[in-house]
């Protein structure tokens, strides 16, 4: 079961066999074996990558409700002793800069066995690793239908200038004032949203580069290439050399702790889980 769920969810048997430390032959007979079992064809190769049947599809999703139990079993008779195990998280830049950190020291202080294994992405990667099966929880502003949701924190959107920028001594800003103004694009997963707004203003900026990287996007605008729309919580340790203005209307912004069936949770995700909605970071998000 173990190696069938990683050749789904890695694309493939070379890739299943390196993450689960076993020899390509001993994956592929494994899964050989389960089809067997099961009495129906799981997987179809394909010439990069493997694809799942339509029984393979609901045997996936068994198959992680059963490993996770199995999980839980195995930590039943530990009583009292700390917590082994892993867990796979996805999230978005900002909150793995400011927020993650803090959350996995706490996890590690009480369970010091634990391991944690990240993913950093934008918004639409980290919910797409979700649906995969890539990751068991994800921190992200997308949601979707398909995956459970749990606000954790909310910020806004800002406008981040130059420090001689005329607008730096406005208070705050209309979205139509930015038109013909140079504009740094963040490419994080939030361009979209921006690029909305803008057309409903009626805002016309001047477009003149895409960043995916925060910090790269700061320093570009420090060094008076552009002014750029970010997340607060993006900007919230690196305003040295940069004047930061709300928006009118007010763009608010709220990240989600995100996950498939809690059934499907294991025992160390499970207790990162709890330790993140037990949290109050900077500034935590109204129910």
């Amino acid at each position: 079961m173990r190696c069938f769920q990683a050749v789904a969810e890695l694309g493939g048997f070379t890739a299943a066999a390196d993450g689960l430390c076993l020899s390509q032959s001993a994956v592929s007979q494994a899964v050989a074996a389960l089809e067997k079992q099961i009495g129906a064809r799981l997987l179809v190769r394909g010439r990069d990558r493997v694809t799942l049947t339509v029984a393979g599809e609901a045997a996936l999703a068994e198959t992680r409700l059963a490993l996770a139990a199995v999980e839980r079993l195995a930590h039943c008779g530990q009583g009292a002793r700390v917590l082994t195990g892993s867990v796979r998280l996805g999230v978005v830049q900002s909150a793995a800069i400011q927020l993650l950190p803090g959350w996995v020291r706490q996890l590690r202080a009480a369970h010091p066995r634990v391991t944690v294994t990240l993913y950093e992405g934008t918004d639409p990667e980290v919910t797409g690793w979700l649906l995969a099966g890539v990751v068991d929880l994800g921190i992200t502003s997308r949601l979707h239908p398909d995956l459970t949701a749990r606000p954790i924190f909310e910020d806004e959107y800002l406008v981040v200038l130059p420090p001689d920028h005329p607008f730096v001594d406005r208070p705050v800003l209309d979205l139509a004032m930015l038109t013909g103004e140079r504009m740094l694009l963040s490419g994080g997963g939030c361009e979209t949203l921006i690029q909305e707004l803008l057309v409903a203003a009626d805002s016309r900026p001047e477009i003149v580069a895409m960043v995916r990287d925060n910090a790269t996007l700061v320093s570009m605008v420090r060094a008076g290439l552009g002014l750029t729309i970010m997340p607060e919580l993006a900007v919230a340790s690196d305003r040295a050399g940069v004047a930061c203005r709300g928006l009118r209307p007010a763009l608010p912004r709220r990240l989600h702790l995100l996950s498939r069936s809690d059934a499907e949770l294991g025992p160390v995700a499970v207790a990162l889980l709890q330790i993140i909605q037990g949290a109050a970071p900077m500034r935590q998000a109204a129910e």
